[in-house]
């Protein structure tokens, strides 16, 4: 989820194993921002998941922080252990260039380590609720194939599913074109909550509208109560944790929201054509 922040390399489920068992012996401790125990830490991603001979471009991690937890202090704390950063404010993440498998000191580790060669990105994804980082952040394991597609096919599709069925429109101008709405959306860090868009700009409506400041309410970060809202009491957050799973729910007969399907999956497509992300093939046959 961090990208490409710091000079890196892909490292071996075995590189990646002894470098957080290294994080957690002498790096957490060391943090003053916030003590970090085992307790408050999840390996999150396509960890211990791909198959034999695949790598990790980065190390995925949530650390239970609580939401007034400045990043930058954080950011702070690595730096002052000899680590390159950087940070992504929106989804609260800090990623570091970490030795891979360790390092004998943590004094200037990037003097020790100067080369992208020995280093491996690590994202700290601050979270508040691990119960919801896992979820989110789900990966499928593609050891056991649970899944063709990476974790996060599921969840464009899963946003589809917050946002469409939940649109109501609340200003139009005067020759009936919507100006103003009310929508639930998916914030990464913290689940679902509910705005306001307004999309009026300087010379008439636009196309990607901005949040109305002072309408902007958490609903919750729940994965139940996530996928009660989006396909149904009677399923479970498993149930929803693939691209596939999810696909055969909107497609089943009983959808939740049945009448809004074409929009969602026209939604969908969207988001991956905005990404320049392929098209799963299930989707490809439906538009058939």
């Amino acid at each position: 989820m961090g990208g490409n922040a710091v000079k890196s390399r892909s490292v071996t489920f075995e590189e990646a194993e002894k470098t957080i068992k290294w994080i957690r012996q002498e790096v957490f401790p060391r943090l003053t921002v916030i003590p970090i125990e085992d307790k408050d830490v999840e390996i999150l991603g396509s960890y211990g998941k791909k198959k034999e001979g695949e790598t990790h471009g980065d190390i995925d991690i949530a650390v239970s922080m609580p939401k007034n937890i400045e990043l930058n202090l954080l950011r702070l704390d690595l730096e002052g252990m000899g680590f390159e950063t950087k940070v992504n404010y929106g989804f609260r993440i800090v990623s570091f260039g970490c030795p891979i498998g360790g390092s004998k000191s943590l004094e200037n580790c990037g003097e020790i380590f100067p080369d992208e060669k020995d280093l491996v990105q690590i994202d700290l994804m601050l979270s508040t609720n691990l119960y919801w980082s896992r979820f989110i952040y789900h990966s499928p394991d593609f050891r056991k194939e649970e899944s063709k597609y990476k974790g996060y096919y599921r969840n464009i599709l899963l946003m589809a599913l917050i946002t469409e069925p939940t649109k109501e429109i609340t200003k139009t101008t005067e020759d009936g074109g919507i100006e103003e709405i009310e929508v639930n959306i998916l914030r990464y860090p913290f689940g679902v909550s509910r705005v306001r868009k307004n999309f009026m700009g300087k010379k008439g409506l636009v196309k990607k509208g901005k949040n109305v400041e002072g309408f902007d309410f958490f609903i919750t970060n729940d994965p139940q109560e996530v996928t009660d809202l989006t396909v149904g009491e009677h399923y479970k957050p498993s149930d929803i944790n693939t691209f596939e799973k999810l696909w055969d729910i909107v497609m089943s007969p009983n959808f939740k929201w049945i009448n809004k399907r074409e929009g969602i999956i026209n939604r969908f497509v969207e988001c991956l054509e905005e990404q320049n992300l392929s098209i799963p093939k299930e989707v490809e046959e439906w538009k058939k």
